[in-house]
């Protein structure tokens, strides 16, 4: 029993090493606003609200993955304007872009997905599989 123990760690050891090896730490997202108003703050706010329904997007910014800052040179009066977002590509929904994924990444997707598409890259732990199974989440491997 403790020789198949020691084989497994062995193995989880190298796939761990392998993991972090491949990945590269992904630059946060920087949105610039602009917000010189009251009420420029307020329709901020009302879209930061009606953002954050998506538990990808909410994820994100509790994470840190995603970042706001002030546009330099606002001016108060200015319009509020739709955000300038720079760093990497938008993850779309039912994708999850991590070397590991763990049952918690699958709980936090949105109830309405179906299927979790997966780069050659990505691995999933057991109870990740378990959970995606359990709520009826296809798996597919993509080829990028």
């Amino acid at each position: 029993m403790s020789a198949l123990r020691d084989e497994i760690r062995a193995i989880l050891r190298e796939e761990i090493a392998a993991l972090r090896a491949d990945a590269a730490p992904a630059a946060p997202q920087t949105e610039r606003i602009r917000i010189g108003s009251s009420a420029e703050l307020n329709r901020f706010a009302q879209d930061l609200l009606r953002r954050a329904a998506s538990p990808e997007f909410a994820a994100r910014v509790m994470a840190g993955d995603h970042r706001f800052d002030l546009e330099e040179g606002a001016r108060v009066g200015a319009a509020y304007t739709a955000p300038i977002v720079t760093g990497p590509a938008r993850t779309p929904p039912g994708t999850i872009d991590k070397a590991l994924i763990t049952e918690r990444d699958i709980a936090a997707l949105g109830n309405g997905v179906r299927s979790l598409r997966l780069g050659p890259q990505n691995r999933l732990t057991p109870l990740a599989r378990d959970e995606a199974r359990r709520r009826g989440i296809r798996i597919e491997r993509a080829d990028r």
